[in-house]
């Protein structure tokens, strides 16, 4: 059953196209099914002696008509034998209970994402709390006799229908403590005028340090502080360096004498607006317990480091962060900020940033893994010595000799900027051939493309963009250019901010200029070009190909295309004020110039939109007016919405849908 609503379906003479036949490269057409059939990894957690792993795997039964995302738990025991523990929906945040016999996890309960425990040795399943509303987050007290657990913040459908006042009408996550044996004693230590948005246990398990904003929503996150709570007494204080930065992610030191958090950079001179957005930039700093006192640690080369927790010695945090087209290092941090960082992941490959877990005794590291030909597996390390152990033979036996192959290019843009990008080749790669050329924009701005597993796509969890599924358009034809144009991570800080005030200005020429330089090497036709991309890379779609029409297809999923109306309806309003440097009512000089929406009479290039109809993120009119523009001029587009899907689709049908509806519009460039 077709889970999508098409809005415009154009005649079936501009969408007819000749079949690619591949037998000079000597491939398999690949699908949606052959994207969705392998297994992916959402969690590795090693066992406090790193005896034990548990871990979560999600996939598809491709061929069932209705399909979902299943989700297993295993557990791979001391005696290197694999068991499966529970197999189900949505299952996430596992922990090992104290005593080592269960773990501890969230699932389904009977309306609500609720806290589960299954028995390692019997299987034995116990429901240990559902909430009034669905669970998003929890922790176990180091003594394991207590949880805390912080509800997701939005409401359950009203049962009856009323006027909202949006000043007032929201809900703040609040951080509740309960003992494990007394369920009945739950209660809430938080404040309901303020939002909770993450939170860590003291090791004595009797102080819980919390990061806060004023009301939910991702436009407060720069408003994040942290406040630190005596639960024996009830007190509750904050740390103070956070009263004028940012405070987010707190995560105590094991010896219990530090809290480190992610706070902003610094002010400086350059992109002063964007300098301070904790997502986009920022240091880890750690504050003394006892004194309070706080000072900020040596940085990641990329200035933009994620805390996974601390070392067993209380004497560096571990942190995860972009390198370049590599994909993510992991990196110690000493708590002296005069020693230099230490790398401690040396590989080559792909390591998945929502799956990584540190083991309660900061001694090891479980995280799913991938190479350009090896799809997503669970694997460990040591802290101390980083060395891949793996896990899980989910996908051992998938026939992989048909991939393709990955290599990093550099060019020069068009002002002298050095910028660099992936080019995907197929097995049978022909270098006196040139071919149709599919141009991936990745999104953020500051996402980067890493070297990832060919036969997937760009994904995140369940989030998948379906403009992005390398293998299929390796086998429809093309070859796939993949650039970090400027604005992208893994560069260092000057590099990310250098598309400051200058959205569809410096970056789209890198793009192009890097287009240039593969029809110059003889590798791209320039007769079969294609361009594609997601969100921010809906964005750069939309923007070149009204700027050009070089292009002969187009895919835009859920772009902004529209900054003011963008500004004024996103769930981050200020994005646009801080990307361009001023709100639009001061000065509106870019937000118009660099729109495509106001430049929609130049694109003569056919488009395919697809956009997520409960998308907060980038609302579903900005591309309802893109193609009511492209419609009203009779110009070749189609619109694709997505019913429940937010910013990025997630439901398995959609996803399966969408890929093949991408495969057909991009032949358009090849025929």
């Amino acid at each position: 059953m077709r889970m999508y609503i098409l809005i415009s379906v154009l005649s079936s003479a501009l969408l007819s196209c000749v079949q690619i036949v591949n037998a000079e490269q000597n491939i398999k057409n690949y699908s949606a099914k052959d994207v969705l059939s392998f297994v992916r990894i959402a969690q590795v957690l090693p066992s406090p002696d790193n005896r034990e792993v548990a871990y979560i795997t999600y996939n598809i039964n491709t061929s069932s008509e209705d399909k979902k995302w299943i989700y297993s738990l295993y557990i791979k025991n001391k005696m290197k034998q694999t068991k499966l523990l529970v197999r189900g929906y949505d299952i996430e945040s596992i922990n090992f209970s104290p005593d080592g016999t269960e773990i501890i996890y969230l699932a389904p309960g009977k309306k609500f994402q609720s806290i589960l425990t299954v028995d390692i040795n019997n299987k034995q399943k116990n429901k240990l709390y559902e909430f009034t509303q669905d669970i998003s987050s929890f922790k176990l007290s180091p003594n394991g006799q207590y949880i805390a657990f912080i509800f997701s913040s939005e409401k359950p459908t009203p049962t009856i229908n009323k006027p909202v006042n949006v000043d007032t009408d929201y809900q703040n996550s609040q951080l509740y403590v309960f003992p494990i044996a007394r369920t009945d004693l739950i209660k809430p230590i938080t404040n309901p005028k303020i939002s909770v948005t993450d939170f860590d246990w003291s090791p004595d398990s009797k102080k819980l340090a919390f990061s806060y904003q004023p009301r939910d929503g991702a436009a407060y996150v720069n408003e994040n502080k942290i406040n630190i709570i005596n639960l024996e007494k009830s007190i509750i204080k904050n740390i103070p360096f956070t009263d004028k930065h940012t405070g987010i992610h707190p995560s105590y030191s094991p010896d219990g004498k530090w809290i480190a958090f992610a706070s902003n950079l610094p002010p400086s001179t350059f992109a002063q607006p964007l300098n301070d957005d904790i997502i986009l930039n920022n240091q880890v700093c750690i504050t003394d317990t006892s004194s309070l006192e706080t000072h900020c640690l040596s940085n990641t080369f990329n200035q933009n480091p994620f805390i996974l927790g601390w070392n067993s010695k209380s004497d560096a945090v571990l942190v995860l962060d972009a390198y370049k087209s590599t994909g993510y290092y992991i990196y110690a941090l000493n708590i002296n900020a005069s020693t230099p960082i230490k790398l401690i992941s040396n590989i080559d490959g792909f390591i998945e940033p929502l799956t990584i877990s540190i083991n309660k005794n900061h001694t090891a590291l479980g995280f799913g893994y991938e190479s350009v030909v090896s799809a997503p597996e669970a694997f460990t390390s040591l802290v101390e010595k980083f060395q891949l152990t793996k896990i899980s033979h989910l996908n051992d036996t998938k026939q992989r000799s048909s991939l393709g192959n990955t290599k990093v290019i550099q060019w020069v843009s068009s002002d002298g900027m050095n910028i660099e990008g992936l080019l995907l080749t197929p097995k049978n790669y022909n270098a006196n051939k040139k071919y149709p050329l599919y141009v991936a924009v990745h999104g953020g701005p500051a996402g980067a493309w890493g070297k990832r597993y060919l036969g997937g796509c760009d994904e995140y969890g369940t989030m998948i963009d379906p403009t992005t599924c390398w293998q299929n358009l390796l086998s429809l034809g093309f070859v796939v250019f993949q650039p970090n144009p400027r604005g992208s991570s893994g560069y260092g800080l000057s590099f990310r901010l250098a598309n400051y005030a200058d959205f569809g200005g410096g970056d789209y020429h890198d793009i192009m200029s890097g287009v240039d330089y593969l029809i110059n090497k003889g590798i791209a036709d320039p007769k079969h070009l294609a361009i594609g991309g997601w969100s921010f890379g809906g964005y750069m779609t939309a923007w070149a190909i009204s700027q050009n029409n070089r292009f002969k297809a187009a895919v835009e999923g859920d772009g902004n295309t529209d900054f003011i109306s963008f500004s004024g309806t996103s769930d981050i309003p200020t994005y646009y004020e801080r990307y361009l440097g001023t709100p639009f009512w001061i000065n509106n000089k870019l937000y118009l110039e660099r729109a495509p929406i106001m430049h929609v009479q130049n694109i003569q290039t056919p488009l395919l939109i697809m956009h997520g109809e409960n998308d907060v993120r980038v609302p579903l009119s900005q591309s309802r007016e893109l193609y009511t523009a492209l419609e009203r001029q009779h110009k070749p587009v189609k619109m694709i919405a997505f019913p429940k899907q937010h910013h990025v689709p997630t439901d398995a049908n959609v996803i399966f849908e969408s890929i093949g509806e991408v495969d057909s519009w991009l032949k358009q460039a090849i025929k």
